[in-house]
């Protein structure tokens, strides 16, 4: 949303919006109903009674959706006169804190399915095929299906280790998969949904991120920056919950979210047992990336606090 995508709810409307949801009583329905999660629509689908036809429907609807999504964000620049002027050479100092040295790898773990940071930073997650060589430099600027890849199947996990292993600098891990990716076993891969984990063991390359998320966090001591996540999924909270219950991991946040609104986000039914997570919390930043990051490139209060509060010892 800092660089012009989409927020959740606007997904939702890509995707309602449709010719094929409208002229499709039941796929409507299913959209309309609780609070309006396309995720929640996306995985009742597909793991419903529903017919073949619908289920192709819907996932035409949210590949379109996804590319409608890239469309937007393909030409961010950061100049004078872009709508959203986040200093980019800013964010850069900040994921730089996440590098790592030596034998120490910096992590960048995602839940974001777009190709914005593949566009921007170049960066190719370990073990999943390499897309065409212009969306890394920047000159890909339609990305249709002819440039999707096919996740390995057998091997993943080898190639995974191998290509983790022999990289240097911030590893960037896409914990639910990426628009352009098709399954290992031929369907399209986007693991959205309320049934995640199931769809994540079904395909090793998701499964290996999973555990090395897993890994990480429970080796102990560790430091977590948080960004945009609303807390939402059960599989990410119980690992964040753990680590915090158990392995002394550190939570910092920047969202947004009043920080009572995100209190009682927690609290109310206990959203997967999300409100452990408040007694890891070590730093809470409720602001907008372009308030910290500023397009002037002035070095912020904020960004002076976070800095201070994720190498305080």
């Amino acid at each position: 949303k800092n660089f012009g995508g989409f927020l959740g709810s606007e997904m939702w409307a890509q995707i309602f919006n449709e010719a094929e949801i409208q002229g499709n009583d039941r796929l409507r329905d299913v959209l309309l109903q609780g609070d309006c999660d396309f995720e929640t629509a996306y995985s009742t689908v597909m793991t419903g009674n529903f017919s073949e036809e619908d289920k192709n429907i819907m996932k035409r609807v949210v590949e379109r959706a996804y590319k409608n999504l890239d469309d937007t964000i393909k030409d961010w620049v950061f100049n004078d006169d872009n709508p959203y002027p986040v200093n980019w050479y800013g964010w850069g100092k900040l994921t730089n804190l996440f590098v790592g040295q030596g034998n120490i790898k910096g992590l960048f773990f995602t839940l974001n399915q777009d190709i914005f940071i593949e566009r921007r930073n170049g960066h190719r997650p370990p073990g999943a095929p390499l897309f065409t060589q212009e969306l890394y430099n920047g000159h890909c600027r339609d990305f249709t299906p002819d440039k999707f890849v096919t996740l390995p199947k057998e091997d993943a996990v080898a190639k995974a280790e191998q290509a983790f292993k022999d990289h240097a600098g911030l590893a960037y891990i896409k914990l639910h998969g990426s628009y352009g990716w098709k399954s290992s076993d031929g369907s399209n891969q986007m693991v959205i949904g309320k049934n995640k984990s199931e769809l994540i063991e079904k395909e090793p390359l998701l499964k290996w991120y999973f555990d090395l998320f897993q890994k990480v966090v429970a080796e102990g001591g560790k430091k977590i920056l948080i960004i945009g996540y609303g807390f939402g999924d059960q599989h990410i909270n119980q690992v964040l919950v753990d680590g915090v219950k158990n392995h002394g991991l550190q939570v910092y946040v920047i969202s947004t979210r009043a920080p009572a609104d995100l209190k009682q986000h927690f609290e109310r039914g206990g959203h997967f047992y999300a409100r452990e997570i408040m007694n890891g919390l070590r730093g809470y930043f409720p602001y907008q990336l372009k308030e910290i990051f500023p397009g002037n490139q002035e070095e912020t209060v904020h960004y002076k606090k976070i800095q201070e509060a994720l190498l305080r010892t």
